[in-house]
C-alpha cells in the first residue's frame, strides 16, 4: 500500500458510506476535501501507520559512466554536424518500459514500530510494454503498446474506455505473436514506417526540408534495438536515418 492506493480506497469507502460528506458545507463556508496531506494524518492517527520502505539492490552504473555519456553526447553532436539536423524534431529518442498491471512498492504502510515489513507484488509479472518517443522539439509520438499473446484476443476490447481517443491520437495496439510482451523485430519495423517516419515526414513538409532529409534515432541498447536485423533493415529501408545508443546502464 502506498500513500496513491490510500488515497483511492478511502475516497471509494467514503463516496459509498457517505457520500454526502463531499457536499457537506462548514461554517467558515469550506467544503471537505480529501487530500493526500489529510489521507496520511488519518492513517497516522487512526491505524498507527507509517511509511516503511523495504531494500532492494540498485541498477549497477558503469565505472566509466562519465567517459560513456560524454562519447555519447560526442557522437551525436558530430551527427547533428555531418548530417546537418538544422531542426530539433529531426531528433528523436525513443525507448520501451514495461507497464505493470498491478505494481508494488518497494513502501508500504505498516503499523509503526514493526520490525519485519512484507511487500506483496514484488514478482508480479503480468504486464504490457509500452513503446515511447519524443523529439527535441518536444512532441510526444504515438505509443505503440505491445500485448503478450498471439491473436488480437490479446489486445484491449475496441469498446473499452478512452480506445477511440487513443485511436485518434495515432496509439498502435499490438500482440506479439511470443509468449512474452517484449517487441519483436517485426514490431519496431513496424514502430518505424508507421509511426516515426510519418512524423518525420509531416515536420519535414512543415519546414520545408527535402524527403530525404537525415534523421537521427536514438536508441536503448535492447536487444532487439541493437540486433543486426533490425540494423540491416533500417539501413537499407531508410538510409537517411541515422542511430545512435545510449550507453548500457546509463539510462
Amino acid at each position: 500500500l502506498d500513500i496513491t492506493r490510500c488515497h483511492g480506497l478511502i475516497i471509494a469507502h467514503l463516496q459509498n458510506a457517505i457520500p454526502h460528506i463531499f457536499d457537506h458545507i462548514a461554517k467558515d463556508g469550506s467544503t471537505f476535501r480529501c487530500t493526500e496531506s489529510w489521507v496520511k494524518k488519518f492513517l497516522f492517527e487512526h491505524l498507527r501507520w507509517s511509511f516503511r520502505r523495504a531494500t532492494r539492490a540498485a541498477q549497477k552504473i558503469p565505472e566509466n559512466a562519465d567517459e560513456c555519456c560524454l562519447e555519447q553526447f560526442l557522437w551525436l553532436a558530430l551527427t547533428i554536424r555531418d548530417c546537418a539536423i538544422f531542426h530539433p524534431s529531426f531528433y528523436v529518442n525513443i525507448d520501451q518500459t514495461n507497464v505493470i498491471y498491478q505494481p508494488a512498492n518497494t513502501s508500504t504502510y505498516e503499523v509503526k514500530g514493526s520490525k519485519q515489513v512484507a511487500v506483496l507484488g514484488q514478482d508480479e509479472k503480468r504486464a504490457f510494454t509500452t513503446l515511447v518517443g519524443i523529439s527535441a522539439a518536444g512532441d510526444a509520438l504515438p505509443f505503440q503498446i505491445i500485448y503478450c499473446g498471439k491473436t488480437k484476443c490479446s489486445l484491449p476490447a475496441t469498446t473499452s474506455a478512452q480506445h477511440k481517443e487513443a485511436q485518434q491520437l495515432g496509439f498502435e495496439f499490438c500482440f506479439s505473436n511470443t509468449d512474452t510482451y517484449w517487441s519483436t523485430f517485426d514490431l519496431m519495423c513496424s514502430y518505424v514506417s508507421d509511426i516515426l517516419v510519418p512524423y518525420w515526414t509531416r515536420q519535414k513538409e512543415l519546414v520545408g526540408a527535402p524527403p530525404d532529409q537525415e534523421c537521427l534515432l536514438q536508441l536503448d541498447v535492447r536487444l532487439v534495438h541493437k540486433s543486426i536485423a533490425f540494423r540491416t533493415w533500417l539501413n537499407d529501408t531508410y538510409p537517411w536515418i541515422k542511430y545512435r545508443f545510449v550507453p548500457g546502464n546509463c539510462t
